[in-house]
């Protein structure tokens, strides 16, 4: 894969009619009821088309459960929870807001595959947020949150929180006054009592009061540390429909760059690191029009400095040279339409030239692509 012609592809998304027909569903579906009907759905978010789990599914909606409408009900309230035993305090008296985020996958009958159009964040990119991806499937949405550090020095996050995450959501549904019912729970979806881990280096650098506000371990630890996790879903019946309203938000800033990290594609061996210095430009922008339609759209790039280190001493190991870093999302939620897409293309202008491509979409039509060019 050759640099020039993948930067030009960037330059323009093709059409939803150019992508390939819908994606066959993924194995281990499972059952839900949800309101006196049957679900039919993937228990996890996914990364791609083909079944390959990312987070567990713990938040279904029914009734006005436009992930629209939730959006709104979210982005309205304030940040005091005190009345929940939350601190005032930041990040557990953050406000929502859209969050900047690759997307993912659900699957669900008769919808099938979807993209998270919608993203929300409590807290903020940097340091520490509460991230919510919201994917519509017919009558229903499914919905993953979690609580997640930004890994310093990165534009990667750590998640460190399934069960603290569903709560937080669970005590703000509460304090709009929108929901029809208590909350309920599925049966057991998926992986308990843990999912996943946190790696020992992320957690060891997290201040001790937070870890015991997430019930982690607060000693030193030296290997990674299991992720709590009961297995279900909180189903939330929602009453408030969606009303329409113009809005027009736009980010944009530097985001830096500079920590050692494992080569991220054509690693020679576990001890193949980087050091990776720069910023990258990002650039949000959320919209919703009069008539109710959402609109999202991110970019980030860059070109970093990259020179290959030894991961114990920090040492170089090779000369210095470029990476470029290009990475766009879109998303679009209409009435009776959902399109969620990602392309990303990082270049390493070593010697040999290396690059990675990655491209996602969801919901109006199934589209993956991943393709490593080592240069070999």
């Amino acid at each position: 894969m050759k640099l020039v012609p993948v930067l030009l592809a960037l330059a323009v998304l093709p059409a939803p009619g150019a992508f390939a027909h819908p994606a066959p569903p993924p194995a281990g579906l499972v059952q839900v009821e949800v309101d006196g009907h049957s679900l039919k759905m993937w228990p996890f978010t996914g990364t791609d088309l083909a079944g390959t789990a990312s987070d567990p599914i713990n938040l279904v909606f029914f009734g006005e459960a436009d992930p629209r409408a939730i959006r709104q009900v979210l982005l309205g309230l304030d940040g005091d929870r005190s009345a929940f035993g939350f601190p005032a305090a930041f990040p557990f008296n953050c406000t929502w807001s859209d969050a900047i985020g690759r997307h993912q996958t659900a699957w669900a009958a008769p919808d099938r595959w979807q993209g998270s159009a919608i993203q929300l964040q409590c807290g903020s990119y940097d340091p520490l947020r509460f991230h919510l991806r919201l994917f519509r499937e017919g009558r229903y949405t499914l919905g993953n949150v979690h609580f997640e550090a930004l890994i310093p020095g990165t534009t990667d996050h750590e998640v460190l929180a399934w069960e603290f995450a569903e709560t937080f959501v669970k005590v703000d549904l509460v304090r709009s006054g929108t929901l029809t019912a208590p909350p309920a729970q599925t049966a057991g979806i998926n992986p308990a009592p843990t999912y996943r881990t946190i790696r020992h280096q992320v957690l060891n650098g997290l201040p001790v009061a937070l870890r015991a506000a997430l019930g982690l371990p607060v000693t030193p630890q030296s290997a990674p540390v299991p992720i709590p996790s009961d297995g279900r879903a909180s189903i939330f019946g929602l009453g408030q429909a969606f009303e329409p309203a113009q809005s027009d938000v736009r980010l944009e800033y530097d985001q830096p760059f500079g920590q050692i990290i494992p080569k991220p594609f054509c690693a020679t061996g576990p001890a193949d690191f980087l050091k990776v210095e720069g910023t990258l430009r990002f650039v949000h922008r959320v919209w919703t029009t009069p008539g109710g339609r959402y609109g999202a759209r991110f970019s980030a790039n860059g070109v970093l400095n990259v020179t290959p280190v030894d991961p114990l001493t920090g040492q170089p190991t090779g000369p210095s040279y470029s990476a470029v870093v290009e990475e766009r999302h879109r998303a679009r939620l209409g009435d009776r339409q959902t399109e969620a897409r990602h392309l990303v293309v990082q270049t390493l202008l070593g010697s040999p030239t290396q690059s990675f491509l990655e491209d996602l979409a969801a919901g109006a039509v199934d589209r993956f692509e991943r393709q490593v060019d080592c240069g070999e």
